[in-house]
């Protein structure tokens, strides 16, 4: 467990770069693409630090549609909801859920029992005009 931290900050490293330069690969680049990387950061350190009890397996999904953008983070634990979180003016963590929020056009959970948790977020990359979020 104590390696948790660190394979986080790796795993996150990692996963923001792939990202990028998928992003990149498919003509996309920019303020909005800036933004589902750190969005990327901040899902993944989450799912390691979360999910490093149990299994600690993390997965990344990445679609893009004429400029709407769709991450997804899976993680084994269902049984971790996302909460929001009250942080004291000097800690380090507890925007990170918050910060997705903000910057993401559309934002969710699915969760299941045996199946994991899957995180997932929408970014519009386009300065088109947004499509409607999806029915939960």
């Amino acid at each position: 467990m104590g390696s948790c931290p660190h394979r986080a900050r790796q795993l996150g490293a990692d996963r923001r770069s792939q990202v990028r330069q998928r992003l990149t690969e498919w003509g996309w680049q920019g303020e909005r693409v800036d933004d589902l990387v750190l969005i990327t950061s901040e899902l993944v350190t989450n799912a390691v630090v979360h999910a490093c009890q149990g299994a600690g397996e993390v997965r990344l999904y990445l679609q893009e549609f004429g400029g709407d953008c769709r991450l997804e983070v899976w993680d084994p634990r269902f049984d971790l909801p996302l909460r929001e979180r009250r942080p004291r003016r000097f800690n380090e963590g507890g925007r990170g859920i918050e910060l997705v929020r903000e910057l993401a056009f559309d934002f969710g959970v699915v969760a299941r029992r045996g199946a994991g948790k899957r995180v997932w977020v929408r970014v519009l990359l386009a300065d088109a005009k947004p499509p409607p979020p999806p029915r939960n």
